[in-house]
């Protein structure tokens, strides 16, 4: 997900060279009969779909490229003023608006700054009503329900002005300026890089609570060569999830906002009762609402109510305000529009425009989707057998292939000039030479490889590392692609350590049961892989790296002096089943030889033995569920994108003894689960714990050695203020809790919303013991547990107590940083340790 991010982000680095003056207006407004301040005052400039509105102390800020000479004032129940305006320039103004004296035919409660009051506020009680009644108004008021919906997204450069076309650098892309259009979200002028349309049947049923997606048929234009089509789809359907306003929480840009009528609504947002309009014929009150504290994860924004008994959602608008704690996103905008159908309240339309930029008052990304919706179906049961399976998006095998008469008549609504010409522009701008450069380079900053016709190179940030055991490791590697063969793939590396003068080196050759379209690990997996590798390991690190000799792990705390050579043979299968169930079956030789300082001797007869090497040979089965999972898919590596869901995993290996040469026999068993709990405006909860057992008498090498990390950098699922190899367990239960606080502290604090902060608070723990059979001073046949230079012993076991460590730390500084500060709660007296420490990751948040 972070590399998907990043990918996202290099592309608008090409843009952000050309600087250009912008207007600012910044004012306020008062009554210029009883001075008070005026909240709500429509604030933009005269010709320009580019305004904003006045907040609770009557202050406003304008700021653009594309500002007019004169800016509009208006408020209902006011005279409207229009004030001249020095465009590039700062300016600043103090209004007063002149009461109108005429009087409004309608009830007008006007927001003026006083102190806020819940209490007989007649907008308060009239969401209450919405509230209690969204049970009713909801479509899920039904037994079943179905439909069809179009979506279309789109995705455009901004901020697009006439004279760029004329830069030098931009010379070979004159054409693409046929195609600029101005945004209905700001006034902006941009360029469409990106359209993708997909026509769905979705249909539900109330009990047992079942909903279905089927995706018909998928057409995406842009950039279909660079990133994989089902995995930038999931990606964008993240960004702008399907939002339901009746909900507590809405779901958007992978974060939750508080809806405006969730059951918390009246104690997060202030409510103001406008006036009362006509839409679409049909009476409605006029609410509008803005949260308590700007910078929370709320909206502002009208919501338009029926009159009569039912209090429906006519219409909603909402919009993000600008000291929002949210990065990278200028403006945000959702139009929701309902109507009445066989007495149910439907969404008719459905439209979210968002304005991302990378730095402020830069070019930046412009994103539109639009949803609408028709032939509905209410109380009519499908059979049983379609309901059932844990996915509730299925996507039709011939989904991305229909001919283009499909479209012709799939299309809810025909294409504009301008979206009929994105396809052929899009198709024009792929074969500029310029353009494939740039985003080759992109390509290999967020993937790392290099990618050629039918191998890619790479990963190029494990080119050069270092470790005390190699010293300067040298590393050149990559794999095949579908290009090659659809179904046989071929992935190798060789490095050498400069100090230990050896070569490692691997080999993996797979064989996929279907055919892929760049590599094997495309979703779902159902693929025959036989490996042979010699390399160096850190045992208990399984869980943390990709790839061992990452450039950014050479930088430890600590000595790092205890290694093993693993020659390793492997015959592995994997399975997906595409409806939440992965299966792994393997078996693994593995020839063990330790390095460095660390040593495998026993003190059998009293003396001491070394046995330098030893051999395991062990079955494994695993099974991992994960409903609903929505991960990123690319050409190199495949993330999981959120984690609402619960991921359960159990595994199982048994060590047979004399197979192959191997010298013990063990079983060993691994149970996890992972979730994320969102408490509303509150923030949100990793959860993750997991257990294991061993049965059978094992060397230490062979026993759970607690993940540690000893680099500066902070490791989610690691033990950051452990030493490698320190404790070792033959049956654990683990903990590991993170509360993201989302700004909640910092957001009330005057001097740090501004840096829009947020807070991040951790606690970890692993409880576990050894059985005496497992002690090497009970079992003399058993490798001594490690030791430092000064003979001092530094693996112990936890059968005191257990290890606990903690964490409070400051999220997106800078937007990509965060510092922890991190201490150890026990087991603080052992040698060689860390009691407190720094530690830093850079990842990206929106």
């Amino acid at each position: 997900m972070m590399k998907k991010k990043y990918s996202l982000i290099l592309l608008f680095l090409p843009f952000q060279i050309f600087s250009q003056q912008n207007t600012t207006v910044d004012g306020s407004v008062i009554d210029a009969v009883t001075g008070e301040e005026l909240a709500f005052v429509n604030v933009f400039f005269q010709g320009k779909n580019i305004g904003t509105s006045t907040d609770l102390k009557g202050d406003f800020h304008l700021e653009t490229l594309w500002a007019s000479d004169e800016i509009n004032i208006s408020f209902i129940g006011y005279r409207t003023q229009i004030l001249k305006v020095e465009t590039g320039k700062k300016n600043r103004y103090k209004i007063l608006l002149v009461p109108d004296a005429i009087s409004l035919e309608e009830s007008v409660v006007r927001p003026k700054r006083i102190r806020y009051r819940k209490k007989d506020n007649p907008a308060v009680a009239l969401m209450q009503k919405v509230i209690e009644n969204k049970k009713h108004n909801r479509i899920e008021a039904h037994d079943y329900y179905e439909y069809e919906s179009y979506e279309k997204l789109e995705f455009a450069l901004d901020n697009i002005k006439p004279d760029l076309k004329e830069k030098k650098s931009l010379r070979n892309f004159k054409f693409m300026f046929n195609y600029v259009d101005t945004s209905k979200l700001n006034g902006k002028p941009y360029l469409p890089i990106f359209i993708k349309e997909t026509v769905s049947d979705r249909y539900y049923r109330k009990s047992p609570e079942t909903s279905r997606e089927i995706i018909k048929a998928t057409k995406m234009s842009g950039f279909n060569k660079y990133f994989d089509q089902a995995g930038l789809s999931s990606y964008l359907e993240l960004l702008f999830n399907n939002v339901d306003i009746y909900s507590n929480d809405i779901e958007m840009l992978n974060q939750h906002f508080v809806s405006p009528l969730s059951n918390i609504a009246s104690t997060f947002y202030k409510f103001y009762l406008l006036d009362t309009v006509d839409i679409d014929g049909i009476r409605c009150s006029n609410v509008t609402f803005l949260p308590h504290n700007p910078a929370d994860w709320g909206f502002n924004g009208n919501i338009y109510i029926t009159t009569d008994s039912t209090y429906a959602v006519k219409k909603i608008h909402l919009k993000i305000l600008k000291k929002i704690n949210m990065n990278f996103i200028d403006d945000l905008s959702l139009i929701q529009e309902f109507d009445k159908v066989e007495n149910t309240w439907i969404l008719s339309k459905n439209e979210i425009n968002i304005d991302f930029s990378l730095f402020d008052n830069s070019h930046g990304i412009y994103g539109k989707r639009a949803v609408t919706y028709k032939n509905f179906i209410f109380d009519t049961p499908r059979p049983d057998s379609e309901y059932k399976g844990a996915e509730k998006k299925i996507r039709l095998a011939d989904s991305d292939a229909k001919p283009a008469e499909f479209w012709q008549y799939a299309r809810h609504e025909p294409l504009n000039k301008n979206e009929q010409g994105i396809y052929d522009m899009l198709d024009t701008l792929n074969n500029v030479k310029q353009f494939r450069n740039v985003m080759d380079f992109i390509m290999i900053m967020s993937t790392g490889y290099i990618e050629f016709k039918k191998f890619d190179f790479g990963p190029v940030n494990a080119l050069y590392s270092y470790n005390e055991i190699e010293g300067n490791r040298f590393r050149i590697g990559g794999k095949t692609s579908a290009n090659l063969h659809p179904k046989i793939f071929f992935e190798t590396f060789l490095a050498y350590g400069v100090k230990d003068k050896k070569f490692k080196y691997s080999g993996a050759l797979t064989y996929s049961f279907k055919k892929k379209k760049y590599h094997q690990w495309e979703y779902p997996m159902n693929m025959l892989t036989f490996s042979y590798e010699y390399n160096t390991k850190i045992l208990g690190q399984e869980l943390n790296y990709s790839t061992g000799d990452n450039f950014l792990l050479s930088f430890n705390r600590g000595k790092v002096d205890k290694m093993v050579y693993d020659k390793n043979i492997r015959l592995q299968y994997d399975l997906e089943t595409g409806n939440g169930w992965g299966f792994q079956t393997a078996f693994s030789h593995i020839e063990r030889e330790a390095a460095g300082a660390l040593a495998f001797e026993n003190s059998v007869n009293a003396g001491l033995n070394k046995a330098g090497n030893f051999s395991i040979s062990e079955f494994g089965v695993s099974i991992r569920f994960a409903p609903n999972e929505q991960f990123y898919q690319s050409k190199h590596y495949r993330a999981t994108m959120t984690k609402k869901e619960p991921v359960i995993t159990l595994s199982h290996v048994a060590g047979i003894k004399n197979l192959f040469g191997s010298d013990y026999n063990y079983q060993k068993t691994v149970v996890s689960a992972r979730k994320r709990f969102w408490i509303s405006s509150f923030g949100f909860v990793d959860a993750f714990a997991r257990a294991g057992k061993i049965w059978g008498i094992v060397p230490f090498p062979l026993l759970f050695i607690h993940t540690a990390n000893q680099t500066y950098s902070y490791h989610l699922q690691s033990y950051n203020m452990m030493n490698f190899f320190e404790f070792a367990s033959d049956k654990y239960v683990e903990i590991n809790l993170a509360y993201n606080l989302q700004g909640l502290l910092f957001n009330r604090i005057p001097l740090l919303k501004k840096a829009k902060w947020r807070e991040v608070i951790t606690f970890k723990a692993v409880w576990g013991g050894l059985d005496n059979k497992n002690l090497p001073v009970n079992n003399l046949s058993l490798f001594k547990f490690p030791v430092n230079d000064k003979g001092e012993t530094t693996m112990f076991t936890l059968s005191k107590k257990p290890y606990m460590e903690g964490s409070a730390g400051i999220d997106n500084i800078f937007r990509f940083l965060r510092i922890d500060l991190v201490w150890r709660m026990s087991y603080r007296n052992n040698p060689n340790i860390d009691k407190l420490g720094v530690r830093f990751r850079f990842h990206v948040n929106f």
